[in-house]
């Protein structure tokens, strides 16, 4: 039996013709063999399409070379034959990250506002100075031997501040240049301790006083040319001024002008004050029970030997040699040096001063004008925001010295009233914790001094007494420590925390200004209206 025949494939769809002008089209494809489609029929291999022109082709470019940079337009295309990159003249800026906006606005509001108040002390200066000089050029009252005019400045220490001359450093900053651009001079007293300005204006009163009784010599006068009368000099003092910086100054001063005009006459030191206070503590003595021990060694002595040692032939005149000590009883042969009551002194002198004399005088001595300088000074950790925004007001402080010197170079003045005793009261809230424990500080530094001086005392007693040989400490620096010395130290300790206990006393901030109303229209002050300024 014959296999059946396959049946013919149906022949395939007519191709469409190629549309007319499609560069490129593949010719129809005949129809295949049998009439069978191309799905069920072995594909036949396709013709390659042909290449797509390259880059370039039928412009004279070669193949593999860079497409041409679109050309530049305008001032663009001018600025490229100068020789900027391209990439620069078509840089497109963009904003920067989030972060860097942050730091480049700060950045430039912080330089901003830093110019800006530098920027105003300067002209600040500059009119100041410019105002002021024509004063300078003036011809000096004399020729070349006359006195310019001179204020004196007091500086007292700001409560908690180690730095004792911060205050003149303030002065010198805001107030002296205009000062020296006006031809006048200045004279800065130190005022190392609380209350060192109330001592020295108190001595120089009271030294003017008793000069003007008799009880002190006036100090000669040289007859030159040039040289002042006393008149003359009491004339251009109060032609000067004085400046207090700082409410502290200001109460140091007036507590001063108190105890110089309204108290006595007497003579007064002092440190010699402070001496015969220390005078019989009894820091130096030996103790009681040493006191009984060398009683007991007198009792045994040789009386010969203390014969020997007492004897005139034993240093060749009529006193015993303390050089020599003999058999560890130097102290013995030491010569007493004689002791002068201080206290009878001072109560003769006082018993022969007749008691009206020591009644304030009436009226009132005439005194310098007083410029009030706003002071404050910023100490502490706590304090680290007010000195940064300090920092960046610096035009303030430049503009208040400004209108103080104003005020002093043109002798604008006014009566001191009542209310000018408030000033600069916002500032003492600025007192931190130190300065407010001044007090217990100094009792308890007092306290360990005194407990690590006693063991000194002794050892320096006992080597001067011959009863001990120096140690190998001592020998190896050369230097042994005497009472002496430990006295002189003593001193200055007692007279640095004495000093500080009774100034913060005047300087707190629980005590007001000192004041009498004995004083009504007798002190003067600058007046700061007159020379104020603008700042913005």
């Amino acid at each position: 039996m014959s296999d059946p025949t396959p049946t013919p494939p149906a022949p395939p769809p007519p191709t469409p013709p190629p549309a007319q002008g499609n560069y490129g089209a593949s010719p129809a494809l005949p129809p295949t063999p049998g009439g069978a489609s191309p799905a069920s029929t072995p594909s036949a291999p396709a013709a390659p399409a042909p290449a797509a022109p390259a880059a370039g082709a039928g412009s004279g470019v070669k193949p593999g070379a860079a497409a041409p940079l679109e050309p530049l337009t305008g001032f663009r295309s001018a600025l490229e034959h100068t020789g900027l990159p391209r990439s620069v003249l078509l840089y497109k800026p963009r904003l920067p990250s989030r972060n860097w906006l942050i730091f480049w606005t700060i950045l430039g509001s912080v330089s901003a506002t830093y110019y800006y108040d530098r920027s105003e002390c300067k002209r600040i200066k500059k009119e100041t100075i410019s105002r002021v000089e024509a004063h300078g050029q003036e011809p000096l009252p004399g020729g070349s031997l006359g006195v310019p005019r001179q204020v004196v400045v007091w500086g007292g220490k700001w409560g908690g501040d180690d730095d004792e001359d911060r205050a003149l450093r303030h002065f010198r900053k805001y107030v002296k240049p205009y000062l020296v651009a006006a031809g006048i001079d200045y004279h800065l007293p130190t005022s190392p301790l609380h209350g060192s300005i109330t001592r020295q204006v108190h001595a120089q009163i009271l030294s003017t006083r008793r000069q003007a009784l008799g009880l002190e010599p006036i100090p000669p006068r040289l007859d030159l040319p040039g040289v002042l009368s006393p008149d003359e000099v009491r004339q251009k003092e109060l032609e000067g001024g004085i400046v207090l910086v700082g409410r502290q100054s200001l109460k140091e001063f007036t507590e001063g002008l108190r105890r110089g005009w309204m108290g006595g006459v007497d003579e007064w030191d002092w440190e010699k004050e402070v001496e015969a206070k220390l005078k019989n503590d009894g820091v130096f003595e030996p103790k009681l029970e040493e006191m009984g021990q060398v009683e007991s060694e007198e009792k045994l002595v040789d009386p010969a030997a203390t014969a020997a040692v007492t004897s005139p032939e034993t240093t060749g005149g009529g006193a015993p040699s303390p050089s020599k000590p003999i058999g560890g009883l130097g102290f013995l042969s030491r010569p007493t040096p004689p002791v002068h009551d201080i206290s009878s002194t001072t109560t003769n002198s006082t018993s022969q001063i007749p008691q009206h004399w020591h009644v304030p005088p009436s009226p009132l001595p005439a005194q310098p004008p007083i410029l009030l300088l706003p002071f404050v000074s910023h100490v502490g950790f706590t304090q680290i925001p007010n000195m940064i925004a300090s920092w960046f007001n610096e035009r303030h402080r430049v503009l208040a010295g400004s209108q103080a010197a104003i005020a002093l170079i043109e002798s604008t003045t006014r009566p001191l009233h009542p209310s000018d005793l408030e000033f600069d009261r916002d500032n003492e809230k600025y007192y931190n914790k130190a300065a407010k424990q001044l007090p217990e500080r100094i009792a308890t530094a007092r306290k360990d001094y005194y407990d690590a001086l006693a063991p000194r005392v002794e050892e320096a007693r006992k080597y001067e007494y011959g009863e001990r040989e120096q140690t190998d400490e001592e020998k190896k620096t050369g230097k042994v420590v005497r009472l002496d010395e430990l006295k002189e130290e003593r001193k200055k300790k007692e007279l640095r925390w004495t000093g500080n206990e009774e100034g913060w006393e005047i300087v707190k901030p629980e005590k007001e200004v000192t004041w009498d109303d004995r004083w009504d229209g007798w002190l003067k002050v600058f007046d700061l209206s007159k020379g104020d300024g603008e700042s913005k």
